[in-house]
């Protein structure tokens, strides 16, 4: 069903052109003499006013995550169109920028949107979500960010900066209340520990939450939170001129994660199996062919998970002269459970999945900054070592075709899966001061990626009977062959190795407050494994050389063409850029001949133009605004025989805006009532090869009150106030069976909080 937005996409267009946004939200930390706030950002290692740093970004202040109720990145895809999170939980949270991501959550290849949190690199999806807390800021990067951000940044890079300890004694506690029984608490405490040189900050937080989405056979709601996090940090200020900051943090989650909503089946289903806007599933384990003795009960999408973060950086300045030393330690479990089909009918399930994932990270980085000349020298190396155990439950689907491969029974098959990855880089970034208003920034990084991966799977003991142990999906040592058709024990761990130079050449200049740049910038992905090497059935359900082959880098190279203006006596931020993108070798997880997959899809383009901004409207009322054009199609895009060239990229509407009202009121020996509203349009785009999503509409508010001393805010605040209801996410393992399950938004919800500081 098509919705017709023509009016109102031409006036969220007229408001962006009118109106005069900015692609760098500044929505801000740093008040300059003047009117308009600007945020500073070290999108380049160094500190900078956001509207002097030639890089298309968006940058949010602890102040606006606080105006907006973001509780974690996922929230802030309202203010950046070009911005996509997406997945059924938070185990498996796939990004795009620009229409760049992937939707593989094995182990075998890497995210392709790098998230950073105070710089240490979260190398796994399941490790990647954390609560903004006790956040300085948040900033969103677009386009290939390898120079200096690292490996695996192709379409991006997320950069989560939180507060260090600081030398007053202060804390903050919060407690907020909202539908579906969500309760959260929260607590900071900065504490002084050696006047001017030793600072310590305390902070931690419990959320619980009922869940919104009902199944109706099953006890268990879909969208259930039990939460904990916490933390220490240390600040030493050793002398004036070095450094030292500690952090070790931790979080457990107990959750229950979305059921699948049913789009496509090819059996008779309950009417509610298709119905996205009640908020009712039926996921249940009931056989499909009506044999009660292979009833199964309902699956219950589960998402456990203990993550721990430790990280030391050093930093010693020596005049112009700066040493940053930066040693990372993460590491987490989590486990997980999620169905494929979304109906009544025990059909694909992932019954289990416990990841790990242990990483290690080292940087040091010499600086120099003066006047005319800017320049960062670095090497980094990143270790890894994950494991995957993966049991997939089916349904005998063979018998759709008279061919049963367990007598009509369901089967499983168990994966476990270990890679070892090892990435070293040298890199730098050089900026000369041409003239008084033009500078030229030249930088690239030498990237050598090493990856192993081992296939330790057993006999399937509950497999189809008919392939007797072997594995119709996930392959055993005795199905791996080699040329001549001979068993082949060296299939089994497998090793390759990568080297790529990106570079990146920035040219802009200075034209009283505005800043116009052209870039060119290469961006690299390592090349991966697939974590299930597909069984051939013409060859007896054997694993040929070349299907265990790895997968090649991706590439990107980015032309891109901006300015940021401060306008109108300062009152005015208008900002934009117009990027071009040529990609080579896509990795495209697939689908193809009922087994999935990780290919190279080929070529493919993006081009797009952002704006956004925000302006003064009077002292007491900012207008935020913000749209984004994109083209995108694959080049060179085969599947199953079938040419998907001139297709668009996933998760690339053609339009999408928002406008953002933020305005405050002093109420005499009161305080002062703040109201934070935000409008936004995601046009149409595609979810999967064959499944779009209609445009939609999203409201969000939150009003606040804050005392007059400072130290009391009441707020209230909802989400999707028009109840929304539209599709996230598509699970495709079943796709070519004829059943397709997605996940749905989340509906209205709305609450109030307490907040008192001192």
């Amino acid at each position: 069903m098509k919705l017709q937005f023509n009016k109102i996409k031409l006036l969220l267009a007229l408001s962006a052109t009118i109106a005069l946004p900015s692609v760098a939200n500044p929505l801000l930390n740093a008040i300059d003499e003047d009117s308009l706030e600007v945020i500073s950002v070290t999108a380049q290692k160094r500190a900078q006013s956001i509207q002097d740093v030639p890089i298309s970004m968006s940058a949010f202040s602890a102040d606006t995550l606080n105006s907006i109720g973001a509780e974690d990145f996922t929230d802030l895809t309202a203010l950046v169109p070009s911005l996509s999170v997406v997945g059924g939980s938070d185990a498996f949270p796939i990004t795009y920028i620009r229409g760049i991501g992937t939707n593989d959550t094995s182990i075998g290849a890497d995210p392709s949107i790098g998230v950073y949190i105070d710089g240490v690199y979260a190398s796994r999806l399941g490790g990647a979500l954390t609560e903004l807390l006790d956040i300085e800021r948040v900033e969103i990067l677009k386009g290939p960010q390898g120079t200096l951000f690292g490996r695996n940044s192709i379409g991006g890079a997320i950069s989560i900066i939180t507060k260090k300890p600081s030398e007053f004694l202060e804390g903050t506690f919060r407690i907020s209340l909202a539908n579906y029984s969500t309760k959260n608490a929260s607590a900071v405490v900065n504490i002084p520990l050696v006047e001017n040189s030793l600072y310590a900050k305390l902070f931690g937080s419990l959320s619980k939450s009922d869940g919104w989405q009902t199944n109706t056979l099953s006890n268990q709601n879909g969208y259930q939170e039990d939460r904990a996090n916490g933390g220490i940090k240390l600040n030493w200020l050793v002398n004036d001129d070095i450094e030292v900051n500690l952090s070790n943090t931790w979080s457990s989650y107990n959750d229950t994660a979305g059921y699948v909503e049913n789009i496509s089946s090819a059996l008779p289903v309950s009417a509610l199996t298709t119905n996205i806007s009640d908020k009712q599933v039926v996921n249940g384990g009931f056989d499909p062919f009506g044999n009660p003795a292979n009833n199964r009960e309902a699956g219950i999408p589960t998402y456990d998970r203990v993550l721990r973060e430790h990280w030391l950086d050093i930093t010693w300045k020596i005049d112009d002269l700066s040493i940053t030393s930066l040693t990372t330690y993460r590491k987490y479990t989590t486990e997980s459970a999620r169905e494929y089909d979304g109906t009544e009918f025990f059909l694909g399930e992932n019954v289990r999945s416990i990841e790990s994932s242990e990483s290690t990270g080292q940087e040091f980085r010499l600086s120099f900054d003066n006047e005319s000349l800017f320049w960062v020298l670095g090497t980094s190396f990143h270790k890894e070592k994950a494991e995957l155990d993966f049991v997939l439950g089916l349904a005998d689907l063979g018998a759709f075709t008279g061919t049963p491969f367990n007598g009509g029974s369901p089967f499983f098959e168990n994966s476990l899966t270990a890679s070892d990855t090892d990435s070293f880089a040298i890199f730098g970034d050089f900026t000369l001061e041409l003239s008084e208003n033009a500078n030229l920034t030249v930088g690239a990084r030498y990237s050598l990626d090493t990856k192993t991966m081992a296939y330790n799977n057993g006999f399937h003991e509950n497999g189809a009977a008919l392939l007797g142990g072997l594995g119709l999906i996930v392959p055993t040592p005795v199905q791996f062959i080699d040329e001549n058709g001979q068993v082949d024990p060296s299939g089994l761990n497998l090793e390759d190795e990568w080297t790529d130079l990106s570079p990146r050449v920035v040219l802009d200049y200075k034209i009283d407050k505005s800043l116009i740049y052209a870039s060119v910038t290469k961006g690299y992905k390592s090349g991966a494994f697939n974590s299930y090497p597909a069984p051939n059935a013409a060859l007896g359900f054997r694993v040929a050389p070349e299907s265990r082959n790895s997968v090649s880098p991706e590439t990107v190279v980015n032309y891109e063409l901006g300015f940021k203006s401060t306008l109108l006596n300062n009152d005015l931020t208008l900002n934009g850029s117009f990027y071009y993108m040529d990609y080579q070798d896509l990795q495209i997880f697939q689908v193809v001949g009922g087994i999935t997959r990780l290919e190279n899809a080929g070529k493919a383009v993006s081009s797009g133009l952002e704006v956004d901004g925000r302006y003064n409207v009077s002292n007491n009322l900012s207008l935020l605004f913000n749209a984004t054009w994109m083209d995108s199609e694959f080049k060179d895009y085969v599947v199953s025989g079938q040419d998907l060239s001139g297709t668009s990229l996933l998760f690339t509407p053609k339009f999408s805006g928002g406008i953002s009202l933020d305005h405050i009121k002093d109420i005499d020996k009161i305080g002062e009532i703040r109201s934070f509203v935000t409008y936004s349009y995601k046009g149409d785009h595609l979810l999967a090869t064959g499944v779009e999503q209609d445009a939609y509409f999203l409201l969000n508010a939150k009003v606040s009150l804050l005392s007059e001393s400072g130290n009391w805010e009441l707020a209230i605040f909802g989400n999707n106030l028009t109840d929304e209801a539209f599709l996230t996410n598509v699970a495709g393992l079943l796709s070519e069976f004829g059943f397709t399950g997605a996940y749905r938004n989340e509906p209205r919800t709305f609450g109030a909080s307490v907040t008192y500081r001192f």
